[in-house]
């Protein structure tokens, strides 16, 4: 009898051990797990980091069909199930995501990937590999939840521009005021957004937020004119965004009818812990302006510092206007808006 190849040729059982070893040591490197399902005894073998992948040891069970479902997360098996008949059954490729609870209770997420193969038409066995996607599921979820935050925060940008257009233009002289105006108003949104980019948008300083208000107003070399003092306090990106609203607006007023407009003028800014009260109190003054008299009515500005402190911050804003300068007086209660660091 002739043999289909000379016995030389055979491969040896340590030329096989060594293809063995190499296909594991290339399924570990790409962390895959194989595993392989007999159709006839309804019984699973599977590599070692297969096993890994879903928290057991060598020694857990993982040889019956009932084995592996139990690690199978109760909301996937059915979906991951019908996915396995239909490699048995119509021969399609298996390629299936689901969840896992593995021993100590954590959620992991599996991709199985595999294909039948058939003897007289039946399916005999499926085999194929197992890869832990956990880690990239947790990234879709954060990616999601950023894509939600950003579509949020650009709604709540539209709506603060509009807002913006809608009263400066109720309250505007004219044309030309409206639009310096406006345009100013939409550059501190714009300088509170680019501050909360360098932060990742986790807040900001209000220590900050004031002083890159108030440095727009004074020449180069005139920081004596300002005067920032107070504790670290954490805003969050709303309240970061509502009080540089506020402080624009502050600023604007000194320099353009206050204590900024005058070359002996200055504003002196400080906040500290009410020690009676879990609140922030903050004092803005003015000094060595031009004389100072109340306006007959209250302008989008005055209105914007008064309202939006209450809302966004639910303290309080008082606007008062002494003879000597303008001064407005602000408290503020601890909350997750706005708060001290721990031990502070």
């Amino acid at each position: 009898m002739t043999r289909p190849f000379p016995e030389s040729a055979a491969p040896s059982d340590a030329a096989l051990r060594q293809t063995q070893q190499r296909l594991e040591y290339a399924l570990h490197a790409a962390r895959l797990g194989s595993w392989e399902f007999d159709v006839a005894t309804r019984r699973f073998s599977s590599s070692a980091h297969s096993r890994e992948i879903f928290g057991l040891g060598p020694d857990d069970p993982f040889e019956t069909v009932e084995d592996v479902v139990a690690r199978v997360h109760p909301d996937d098996r059915e979906r991951r199930q019908a996915a396995i008949e239909r490699a048995l059954t119509l021969g399609e490729d298996l390629d299936v995501e689901y969840r896992i609870v593995r021993p100590c209770g954590q959620i992991g997420w599996v991709l199985a990937r595999g294909r039948a193969t058939f003897e007289d038409g039946r399916a005999v066995r499926l085999a194929g590999i197992s890869l832990d996607i956990t880690e990239r599921k947790a990234a879709d979820e954060r990616q999601k939840l950023l894509l939600d935050e950003l579509n949020h925060r650009v709604r709540n940008t539209l709506a603060t521009v509009q807002s913006l257009a809608m009263q400066t233009i109720r309250h505007a002289k004219g044309p030309s005021a409206f639009d310096m105006d406006f345009v100013e108003r939409l550059h501190a949104l714009a300088r509170a957004h680019d501050l909360l980019t360098e932060a990742a948008w986790e807040g900001a300083s209000l220590g900050e937020v004031i002083e890159r208000t108030l440095r727009l107003r004074v020449a180069p070399g005139e920081d004596r004119r300002i005067s920032i003092e107070g504790p670290f306090v954490r805003l969050s990106p709303n309240a970061a965004v509502s009080l540089n609203m506020v402080f624009h607006e502050l600023a604007t007023n000194a320099a353009r009818y206050g204590a900024l407009s005058a070359p002996g003028g200055g504003v002196e800014v400080s906040w500290a812990q009410d020690p009676a009260d879990q609140a922030i109190v903050l004092d803005w003054r003015e000094t060595g302006g031009p004389p100072v008299t109340a306006p007959a009515s209250r302008g989008f500005g005055s209105r914007l510092i008064e309202h939006a402190v209450p809302r966004e911050l639910g303290g309080k804003a008082q606007l008062s206007f002494a003879s000597d300068g303008v001064r407005c007086h602000m408290r503020m209660p601890l909350s997750g808006k706005l708060s001290l660091p721990v031990g502070g």
